[in-house]
């Protein structure tokens, strides 16, 4: 007797594989250490952390898709920059924020994670607002939802930096008071700045709590993006999601 797969999988197989394949260039950013290129793409370093997962999770997603599996890294604002400006472009991961909404389409979440203002352990600020960081150095990632969401804010003393280690480094240098941070992948980001654990410490500041997205350029094809919202729910299902975040996200946060 033949089982029948009820409609909804049947629905979200059939999208997998129906609609036409398109070209995409794929692209990630902040990788810190997490990982390494092999034969010519990139690819997460085992027990690496959040952004090896984000990478493997990714690859595993374009083997279900049929898809080229070549992902590369780039800096956040050019990531950006390209994902506004052209029509084949994937880009993770990213916060999905008001302003970003109608800019992209989106696939996921793939993330979830707090945001805070981060300070050295032996020169606290003692802020407990926003408001209060305002006259003080705070270092972000360039072109990034915490550089949004603080300019949005009315900090003006924003410290642009290409990558967390370069911020944290600055921080212990007393070149900036703060450094806005997800709470998750926190140790591996102090890790590759050679940072102890204990030289840093929250503040009382959260700035957000996000989820992160996977996205596509905003002139995607509807059955394209369902193609891939469909992959997904597919590495969900089948428990390959639970397998990548066990070997390469190791102990996060």
């Amino acid at each position: 007797m033949k089982r029948l797969l009820p409609l909804s999988l049947l629905s979200l197989s059939l999208i997998c594989r129906a609609a036409p394949a398109q070209d995409w260039h794929v692209y990630t950013h902040s990788g810190g250490g997490q990982t390494a290129l092999l034969d010519g793409t990139l690819h997460g370093k085992p027990n690496g952390g959040k952004r090896a997962y984000y990478v493997e999770l990714v690859h595993a997603m374009l083997v279900q898709l049929g898809l080229p599996g070549r992902i590369d890294e780039v800096p956040l604002a050019r990531g950006l920059a390209m994902l506004r400006s052209r029509d084949d472009v994937v880009l993770f991961n990213l916060d999905r924020t008001p302003e970003r909404e109608d800019k992209f389409a989106w696939v996921g979440p793939i993330s979830e994670e707090s945001d805070y203002l981060y300070e050295r352990t032996a020169a606290p600020t003692g802020i407990r607002s926003l408001a209060e960081a305002r006259p003080l150095r705070v270092c972000v990632l360039n072109g990034n939802v915490h550089d949004e969401l603080l300019a949005a804010a009315g900090l003006r003393n924003l410290y642009r930096h290409n990558n967390y280690a370069g911020c944290f480094q600055m921080l212990m240098l007393g070149r900036v008071d703060l450094v806005a941070s997800a709470d998750g992948g926190l140790r591996h980001k102090l890790r590759e700045a050679r940072i102890a654990a204990a030289a840093i410490q929250a503040t009382p500041v959260r700035i957000a709590h996000s989820k992160g997205y996977i996205a596509l350029s905003k002139a995607v094809p509807a059955a394209e993006l369902a193609r891939w919202n469909a992959a997904l729910a597919t590495l969900g299902r089948n428990g390959t999601l639970r397998r990548l975040q066990q070997q390469y996200a190791g102990a996060e946060p």
